[in-house]
């Protein structure tokens, strides 16, 4: 399809920054997701690849031709919006042809392309509905094929699934998926859920406050986010204040845990140290590791969510519904550790590593 390519583009509303310096690329046929908070610039993003908000600065290239002075129109990207935007006086075939219409398609290239479409999004057979008399996954499916039906070279969707159900949200993320893996389309995808994200793209691009703070895929993101906020952000996180003790560990809570190497860090230097609460190993007294006591335990289907308390420190871990776990005393023994200084990651500890440092 197409290769996208931002270069430090900048979005000023007086003195305050929407975006600031935002660049990356993305890959032909690649799904990205621009996730965050409300208000971080995702959706302003968003809109400047689409030609809908002009930047103050900088560029945006679609196959290495920059499109920044061109209209919406004029640019090869299709737009799926928040609310559909269906027309509710026209059926639905002719809310899927009318950018064709406006194009001046013939009649038999129009009827082909629209019945093509509706096809593709599994909506064969509506054309003669009207959007009143559609679910709201359907009706998204057709504002979908809306946009697909004037074959863009980009995909631009700004969270089109935030209006819907739980349910049907999970549901309908799959069918997109399936949708564009089957046509191969470049696509950006503006979401402020985190498991949407996670579920559906090839890299995300965590933003905030108009920066975009981490590009990674999935998998990189969730394992060693870059900063303070997308360790928070992305899943459940532990976090305990610490500082770095003369022996090179970090004193943190009940765990004592050695830092990976680094000279530029004093004794006394605050760091965080973060625990995933899958991470964390909750056995009986008889083991070893650190002493602690749960106080809850809450049952969530396919797992439990504990809350341990040890040291002072009041713990999120997360354990298989299969291990038998009783209130009370307990061990504790975390399999993986990251390190955070001045709100950046700096290191990462294995499970050998953080077995060995961990008060007993």
């Amino acid at each position: 399809m197409a290769n996208l390519e931002l270069q430090n583009l900048v979005k000023r509303y007086g003195a305050t920054y929407a975006v600031h310096n935002v660049s990356f690329a993305v890959h032909d046929s690649e799904m990205i997701c621009l996730l965050g908070p409300s208000g971080c610039g995702k959706t302003t993003t968003l809109r400047m690849i689409g030609g809908f908000i002009t930047p103050d600065e900088g560029d945006v290239l679609i196959d290495g031709r920059s499109v920044v002075k061109d209209p919406p129109e004029r640019r090869p990207t299709g737009m799926v919006f928040q609310r559909y935007t269906l027309w509710p006086h026209m059926d639905i075939y002719h809310n899927v042809a009318f950018g064709l219409e406006l194009r001046r398609k013939s009649r038999g290239e129009i009827d082909r392309a629209v019945r093509g479409a509706l096809e593709l999004v599994g909506l064969p057979g509506v054309e003669k509905r009207h959007p009143s008399q559609l679910s709201g996954g359907q009706q998204q499916r057709v504002a979908l094929a809306r946009a697909l039906v004037l074959e863009p070279r980009i995909l631009l969707l700004d969270e089109p699934l935030s209006n819907l159900d739980a349910q049907l949200r999970v549901r309908m993320r799959e069918e997109l998926t399936a949708i564009q893996r089957r046509v191969g389309i470049t696509s950006v995808f503006v979401t402020h859920d985190q498991e949407e994200a996670l579920s559906i793209a090839d890299r995300i691009a965590v933003m905030s406050n108009g920066v975009l703070v981490q590009m990674a895929t999935p998998a990189e993101l969730y394992s060693e986010p870059a900063t303070l906020f997308v360790a928070t952000f992305i899943g459940t996180m532990n976090l305990l204040d610490s500082t770095l003790s003369e022996d090179g560990q970090v004193v943190a809570g009940p765990f004592r845990v050695p830092i990976p190497r680094r000279n530029d860090l004093r004794p006394g230097s605050r760091i965080v140290l973060a625990l995933r609460p899958e991470d964390i190993v909750v056995g009986p007294t008889s083991q070893n590791g650190t002493p602690a006591q749960v106080s809850q335990a809450i049952d969530l289907g396919h797992y439990r969510r504990l809350t341990v308390e040890a040291d002072g420190a009041r713990l999120t871990v997360f354990a298989p519904k299969a291990q038998e776990i009783s209130l009370g005393a307990c061990r504790i023994q975390p399999q993986r550790a990251l390190f955070y200084a001045d709100d950046n990651l700096i290191g990462v500890s294995d499970k050998q590593a953080v077995a060995v440092g961990a008060s007993n």
